[in-house]
This record gives structure tokens, sequence and C-alpha cells, in this order.
């Protein structure tokens, strides 16, 4: 059980993750204490943690990739009608 727990709670990057955290948090209180209205709020929060998961470090990336390299799949002997003649 603790095993889990701490496996739950590991950052493997302190630092990253407090730039994180502080990214999405100041803004929001600060919208947040400055118009007393969730009008405001939700959207800060939303943008902010869009611009928080953007932020990385280094040249290594933690996001996925599309393969360059990779051959496109073409089917064009299909019609997209299906196995049916097209008929009504």
């Amino acid at each position: 059980m603790t095993e889990r727990l701490s496996k739950l709670f590991d950052v493997g990057n302190k630092k990253l993750t407090l730039v994180r955290i502080l990214l999405v948090a100041l803004p929001s209180y600060g919208v947040a204490l400055a118009t007393e209205k969730v009008f405001y709020v939700v959207p800060t929060i939303a943008m902010m943690m869009m611009v928080a998961n953007s932020v990385e470090t280094g040249s290594t990336t933690n996001r996925n990739r599309i393969d360059e390299d990779g051959v496109p799949v073409d089917d064009a002997s299909s019609d997209g009608l299906g196995d049916s003649d097209g008929g009504v």
C-alpha cells in the first residue's frame, strides 16, 4: 500500500512541477481576488493549464510525435459506399 502511495506522489522534476503549479495558481488566484467572479476564473485556469503543460526542460520532449517516415495508407479501391452496389 505504501509503495502505491509513494509512486502516486513521486515527482520526477520537482522544480518543473513547482513552476507548473505556480503558472496555474498565481494567475487563477489573482483573477479570483481581483474580480470575485467564477466567470473569469474558470477560463483563466483552463488557459494557464495549457500553458503549464507546454513547459518542458532541456531538449528532450515527452510528447507524442508523428512518425514522418511512415507510409500513408491509401485505400483507393473503395468508393466509400461499402460492400453494396450503392443502390437504394
